[in-house]
């Protein structure tokens, strides 16, 4: 509930601060004393418009401070996830929302001291204050609110939930679908493009050591002849020619040999320098050979030009080497095969997605007649309250629809199709009310006054005290049209309601101001070069006071005041609760 509003060079208030309690809290006070100002600065916290029109004269800025202490422990648990999952400083047991105005331009919003956007603070506080009056923040203004509403006065709300489960559950499915079907042509020139450069790479029968042996081959081959001549000049020089080495170190082995038996160490270089001699003819013959097998031949060479320039053509393409282009190969042919079963995934999610249409409309036309069940009751019940409220020839209909189709509005639940499908089921629901005889009823954003419209939520709210989650109703002149008896009425009426609600309503009429629980009165005071707006709760003896001015205007008489607390006391006794503190059982002295 709210329980503190602090404001600051708005409108004609330099500072105010204002505690509220629990149950009824009635706010009067002369007309012109700046009583509406309390409800357009709540309604700047709560995520409304903002305008430099409300900043006092020669302020800087404007600022509005409200603090909320929401019930029950699952109530701040949502609070906490909500603000946890955005990153706000989480409250202990507060929440505190601050909205600065300046005229500079530069407009702040705060969460317990974080800045936030004013859409942020708008959807943190949607569905914390109902505000009924000429003021836009409240949710029978807000149509696409209204199934919530419904929802909840029949206890349908794990129902919707399943339904909004499933309806998420199938619009993943036709985006995966129509993913893949868009992607259709794409992907099939993907697969092309992927079989042709796997057939490229796998026709070459690429092997990660063949690249090296080719590149020596391709040396050899074109330097064949040089080689070969290389070879046999070796050969003849070693063996052959005249001098050749070989004869000439079998000659230096001969003469060792003489002597070798009269120096023992020179035998042991004899041996050595002998086989030397024989590893000398070894290579004589390798060279022999060699210069045998040395090819020129122009057809290999080309072969092997032919296949390096094949494997470098691939390199550029896919890899810096072969083991690179083979890795490449195995990723192209695992693309393929994701990309070739898209097709079968195509025809699964189809597969699935038309039985999922059929289960979530299924769900959802169940839902829709539980909701036309409900709309009946509703519809009766907040008739029956607005007669009781003044409002006997008020018609209230909940209107459902599903969509259009060939140009008409679809009515009948049967014949909603999966075009009206939305987060809520089939229903678009909008209530719609005629407040004269004889005419149709219109949607109650569009028709309804101010005045009305409190008396229609008060009446709605009545009806839905066990099952809406709203813990703060505030009424802006709902005695707007209204006197005498009926005045009585919706002060009973309203009262009743603060028995599990926290109202604060601003009236003019004393018969809604002797039910409350609190009294406060609204104030403005001339200065002499200003006008100040105030606001404090009254005691018991002036709530009496204040309640005779409302009954009597400039001249108030004992009898007045008689009347006055009379009117109080049978008010108290009304439900027989007392909120301790209040000044809902004034003194009779």
């Amino acid at each position: 509930m709210l329980t503190h509003l602090i404001i600051r060079n708005f409108a004609i208030i330099d500072e105010l601060e204002i505690a509220f309690s629990e149950g009824f809290t009635v706010v009067t006070g002369q007309t012109g004393a700046g009583k509406s100002i309390l409800v357009n600065a709540l309604n700047l916290v709560l995520g409304g418009r903002a305008s430099m029109d409300v900043i006092r004269s020669q302020a800087p800025e404007a600022v509005v401070e409200a603090i909320f202490e929401p019930e029950g422990h699952h109530g701040w648990a949502k609070i906490n996830a909500w603000l946890e999952e955005r990153g706000i400083e989480l409250g202990d047991g507060q929440l505190i929302v601050r909205r600065i105005v300046a005229r500079s331009g530069r407009n702040k919003v705060f969460i317990n001291g974080s800045a936030v956007r004013v859409s942020t603070l708008r959807e943190l506080t949607r569905g914390m204050v109902d505000i009924s009056g000429q003021h836009e923040h409240y949710s029978l203004m807000d149509a696409s609110r209204h199934v919530l509403i419904l929802d909840g006065f029949a206890g349908l709300e794990e129902r919707r939930e399943r339904v909004s489960e499933a309806v998420d559950r199938l619009r993943a499915l036709t985006r995966e679908v129509e993913a893949l079907q868009r992607g259709e042509r794409e992907r099939l020139t993907q697969i092309d493009f992927l079989r042709f450069q796997l057939d490229e790479i796998d026709s070459a029968e690429l092997d990660p050591d063949e690249e090296e042996a080719l590149q020596t081959e391709m040396q050899r081959l074109r330097h064949a002849e040089q080689l070969r001549e290389v070879a046999q000049g070796a050969r003849h020089r070693l063996y052959e020619g005249e001098l050749a080495v070989v004869d000439v170190v079998s000659g230096i082995c001969h003469d060792l040999d003489r002597v070798a038996s009269m120096d023992p160490r020179l035998g042991t270089v004899q041996e050595s320098l002998e086989s030397a001699r024989i590893q000398l003819e070894d290579v004589a013959v390798e060279l022999r050979s060699y210069a045998q097998e040395v090819d020129d031949d122009p057809r290999r060479l080309m072969q092997v030009e032919t296949r390096l320039e094949k494997i470098e053509r691939l390199k550029r393409k896919h890899g810096v080497d072969v083991a690179a282009i083979l890795k490449r190969a195995d990723e192209m042919r695992s693309e393929l095969e994701r990309l070739e079963r898209t097709e079968e995934r195509i025809d699964e999610a189809l597969v699935q997605m038309q039985a999922l249409q059929k289960v979530v409309l299924a769900q959802a036309r169940t839902l829709s007649e539980r909701r036309k069940e409900a709309a009946r009751r509703l519809t009766q019940l907040v008739e029956s309250e607005l007669a009781v409220l003044g409002m006997k020839g008020c018609r209230f209909e909940v209107i459902i629809e599903h969509g259009e189709q060939d140009g008409q509005v679809v009515t009948d639940t049967a014949l909603a199709g999966l075009g009206a499908l939305g987060p809520y089921g089939i229903d678009q629901v909008e209530f719609a009310i005629a407040p004269n005889r004889g005419e149709e009823p219109k949607p109650m954003a569009r028709i309804a006054s101010g005045g009305e419209l409190s008396r229609i939520m008060l009446a709605i709210k009545s009806g839905l005290l066990m099952t809406d989650t709203v813990a703060t109703y505030v009424f802006d002149e709902i005695d707007t049209g209204i006197g005498g008896s009926v005045a009585e009425v919706v002060g009973r009426k309203i009262k009743e309601v603060s028995r599990n609600r926290q109202v604060i309503c601003i009236t003019h009429l004393p018969q809604i101001a002797s039910f409350g629980h609190w009294h406060m009165v609204v104030e403005k005071c001339h200065h002499v070069d200003r006008t100040v707006s105030s606001i404090r709760q009254l005691s018991d003896n002036e709530r009496v006071g204040e309640v005779a001015r409302m009954l009597g205007g400039v001249t108030i008489t004992q009898k007045t005041l008689d009347h006055a607390e009379e009117m109080i006391v049978a008010a108290a006794s009304f439900g027989g609760e007392v909120l301790e503190g209040s000044s809902a059982s004034p003194s009779t002295s």
